[in-house]
């Protein structure tokens, strides 16, 4: 019997998680499994408050993904920053006065946005017992999530799962057992600039994105032998001349194309970086693989069929007024929507997301039950 365990990689992407929730929902109809097809789960940033009800809920999977479809098409922006113009203010005054108070030798600090109700949906959304009974049943073996430490220099995987899981510690990236909670969640989805740094036990942590240079490595790490990977961009866009902007770029157009580098261009690497693996591993002797400490992981990235940003440009009117007066302060409103696409938590735009997700998975049907056809043997 195979005995291997499959990994679900959900990456950043702010609102764009709402695909991965689509992917989800699809995976859950395509297998009909009750228990999660999923024995580790890792996640960072947005990516991180999918995986965690994923983790909890793992034995029973139909109830999980339900669940995240009816939190997401809930949500607003308001769920997960302020958008009262006093409080934007305030928290836009305090990003800029660190400058000043800086300068003046004083402390300061803060995020452009203020992400309390992110805070409290977080914590009121979490189960410790449910994650404790998904890992000693065995339907969990682990849940990974990653947030890139200020203090350190180094991306930090938070993790909780099977006794026989090592601690590592990589170039720039470290695993670190611990007691997983919404702190850590709070922490992984702390995006640089628009939202404070979150203290864990005396370190200041941040988006999980920003350090991680192998998104994949937590998964393989803590055994899988079988990745999925979802992300929130489609891989395969190419700019035709034609489309090249005419004028230099805003703060705003640079802020979104750094939220693209962040949350998929080191995923879209480490996997081309995976698949170069197994191919050099597939055409070398057996004796000599045997020696080697690399070994071959079964993989499959599934991404969005259609760009975003377009999906976002027809729904930004719904962005609360004061994130548009934002937007366009920062020159980003009106622009390529890359940035609307990240921050836009809105019912509309979301449930589009998840529908395309939804489609986009249907429709390869047959290539996401054959690679998850090992697991579903096992749970048989």
């Amino acid at each position: 019997m195979d005995s291997g365990k499959t990994a679900v990689v959900l990456q950043g992407g702010g609102a764009r998680g709402a695909y991965q929730v689509g992917v989800l929902k699809a995976i859950a109809e395509i297998t009909g499994a009750r228990q999660s097809p999923f024995q580790i789960v890792c996640g960072a940033s947005a990516g991180a408050i999918n995986a965690a009800p994923v983790a909890v809920m793992a034995q029973d999977f139909q109830v999980a993904v339900r669940h995240l479809e009816r939190l997401w098409r809930g949500l607003r922006c308001t769920s997960i920053y302020e958008t009262r113009p006093l409080k934007v203010l305030l928290s836009g005054s305090r990003w800029a006065g660190t400058f000043v108070f800086r300068f003046a030798g004083l402390q300061a600090g803060g995020g452009l946005l203020d992400y309390a109700p992110l805070r409290r949906l977080l914590e009121n959304e979490f189960n410790r017992e449910r994650l404790n009974q998904a890992i000693s049943s065995g339907a969990l073996h682990a849940l990974c999530v990653t947030a890139s430490s200020y203090s350190q220099g180094v991306a930090v995987t938070f993790f909780e799962g099977a006794e026989g899981i090592a601690e590592w510690q990589r170039a720039r990236r470290i695993g670190r057992r611990v007691q997983v909670g919404p702190t850590h969640l709070l922490a992984s989805s702390a995006l640089s600039f628009a939202f404070a740094p979150m203290e864990i036990d005396g370190e200041y942590y941040g988006d999980g994105s920003l350090r991680s240079t192998s998104p994949l490595s937590p998964a393989i790490r803590t055994g899988a032998d079988r990745v999925l990977a979802i992300i929130t961009r489609d891989p395969w866009h190419q700019i035709l001349p034609l489309d090249l902007p005419t004028s230099p770029p805003t703060f705003g157009d640079i802020a979104g194309h750094a939220l693209d580098i962040l949350f998929n261009d080191n995923l879209e690497a480490d996997y081309e970086r995976m698949l170069r693996i197994n191919e050099t591993l597939t055409i070398m002797p057996v004796e000599a693989r045997g020696k080697s400490r690399l070994r071959l992981i079964s993989s499959l990235l599934l991404a969005p069929s259609k760009d975003l940003r377009d999906v976002a440009r027809t729904h930004s009117e719904d962005l609360p007024r004061t994130i548009r007066i934002l937007m366009k302060a920062v020159g980003a409103w009106h622009s390529d929507g890359r940035l609307e696409s990240y921050l836009m938590f809105e019912p509309a735009y979301i449930g589009e997301l998840i529908d395309l997700g939804y489609a986009d998975t249907i429709g390869r049907a047959e290539e996401v039950m054959a690679f998850l056809a090992p697991c579903e043997r096992n749970l048989a």
